[in-house]
């Protein structure tokens, strides 16, 4: 039987780098990679359009995006909407002039409306998201859409992916770029170099989220290469959320730093509280998210340590 001759865009990103990690211990892929936008700015249609002709991948997962914590959602509003909506495009006109098979896309669960709690697929489109994280939110429903369009209209597969929030070796630490855990693993781990004993929270620490390890996630878009021919959208999470705080504590056990948090009340909290139903998802992949939170944690500290040491 041939191989899948496999694509993917933002390999050198957090996710990217997982994903082609995954796939690299598959032989039943080939693999071609665009690392970043150095190598090749996808928001350029002719360059990525040339790219595909000339290496004539089957399906692609769509790494590549323009992204931040909740202060980057404030400060890059615009640039948010416009570079990702340029993405979606550009790879959908390029996937269906080189006759790509599927398009496979990593989806953040901030889409979801800012006034539920627990995300079901059926709800995605019942309320706008959080002021937050507005715009990157925005450009990924438009992706949504995009995908659901070209299915529909022009027969091009493809498979969204919504996911809980991912942590893991290799994610962005620092306080412009993170979610909260990668910002919290730094300032732990800084004031037990440092020998501080208090480490600031932004907000109130009460917020809940759900966190999905980036292998998990990574083992998820490879298994969305071996469905069936259509569209599809659904989420890959396990709905057990955990609030910011006992999120700190749980890290700062790790890190074995014993001081005390305080809570910036300026900075916002985001969304009160947010869990993933992944129950569609496993019903559709045959499978479900493996590492759990602590164990998790454990492996994603021991690589920060063994990186800052």
């Amino acid at each position: 039987m041939s191989k899948k001759k496999v694509l993917i865009l933002g390999s050198n990103g957090f996710l990217g780098r997982h994903t082609l990690s995954c796939l690299s211990n598959n032989e039943q892929f080939d693999i071609v990679e665009i690392r970043d936008s150095s190598e090749l700015d996808i928001r350029n249609y002719e360059e990525l359009n040339s790219y595909l002709k000339k290496n004539r991948p089957d399906h692609i997962i769509n790494c590549a995006a323009f992204v931040g914590g909740i202060s980057y959602g404030y400060k890059y509003q615009a640039k948010l909407l416009e570079h990702n909506v340029k993405l979606g495009i550009n790879i959908y006109q390029a996937s269906l002039e080189n006759k790509i098979l599927s398009v496979i896309n990593p989806i953040s669960n901030c889409v979801y409306p800012e006034n539920i709690s627990l995300y079901k697929e059926e709800d995605l489109w019942n309320g706008p998201p959080h002021e937050s994280v507005y715009f990157y939110a925005q450009s990924k429903r438009f992706l949504i859409a995009l995908a659901q369009g070209y299915k529909k209209e022009h027969g091009l597969n493809s498979v969204n992916v919504i996911m809980s929030n991912m942590y893991g070796p290799f994610d962005h630490f620092d306080p412009d770029r993170s979610h909260a855990l990668g910002a919290l693993l730094k300032k732990i781990y800084d004031a037990k170099v440092q020998k501080e004993n208090k480490v600031e929270i932004y907000g109130t620490g009460k917020p809940l989220r759900e966190w999905l390890y980036v292998e998990d996630a990574a083992i998820s878009l490879v298994k969305s290469l071996d469905l069936e021919s259509d569209y599809y959208l659904f989420n890959v999470g396990v709905n057990e959320g955990i609030s910011v705080l006992d999120l700190a504590k749980k890290i700062a056990k790790k890190v074995n730093w014993e001081g005390e948090f305080t809570f910036d009340l300026s900075r916002p909290d985001g969304v009160r509280a947010k869990t993933v139903d992944g129950t569609y998802g496993k019903k559709i992949l045959g499978w479900e998210p493996q590492i759990d939170l602590d164990t998790g944690i454990a492996k994603t500290v021991e690589w920060y340590m063994e990186e800052n040491g």
